[in-house]
């Protein structure tokens, strides 16, 4: 019996010493497989956040590229009314001798009666407005009258403010 008692314990032994090492490489295999799939969803968790990134910064540049070009369309207005405005003045520099017949008033001519005063400091309000950069429609508003009447009372202000710009006596070259 000492041999089979030996055999046993020995058997026992063996199975003792086997079970925690079996059981030990198990749960190495397990917890690098659990640290595969932390790896995982950390990188999945990584690639939603620079994918939700990409989309706040593409929302941004598009919203960047159109108030650029709603900017560039105003600076376009802007230059296209500045070079009206420009031949404008080169018009009435090349004709403004030939234009001024119409703007002299008679002195002594008992038909001609001058504006009413209301009327002419009315004008001045809305030059004065326009100079300042109203635009038409904004002066129509304020002084209650149409935008064509505005256009119609700045175009003849600066007519004739012009003719008190330039000689009277000499026709000069464009000025652009």
């Amino acid at each position: 019996m000492d041999s089979s008692f030996l055999s046993i314990v020995i058997i026992l032994l063996s199975v003792l010493i086997v079970l925690p090492v079996a059981a030990w490489i198990a749960l190495r295999k397990l917890s690098s497989g659990d640290r595969a799939q932390k790896q995982h969803e950390e990188m999945r968790s990584l690639e939603n956040s620079l994918s939700f990134m990409i989309k706040e910064l593409q929302v941004s540049v598009t919203r960047a590229m159109s108030d650029m070009d709603n900017a560039a369309t105003r600076l376009n207005e802007m230059i296209e009314s500045a070079d009206d405005r420009l031949r404008q003045l080169q018009y009435y520099y090349e004709y403004g001798e030939e234009l001024q017949p119409l703007v002299i008033e008679e002195i002594g001519n008992p038909t001609v009666a001058p504006p009413p005063k209301s009327h002419s400091l009315k004008h001045k309000e809305v030059y004065e407005l326009s100079r300042k950069g109203w635009s038409s429609a904004q002066i129509a508003k304020h002084a209650g009258m149409s935008a064509d009447e505005v256009q119609l009372i700045v175009n003849l202000m600066e007519i004739s403010t012009l003719g008190s710009h330039f000689p009277t006596g000499q026709s000069g070259s464009p000025m652009v």
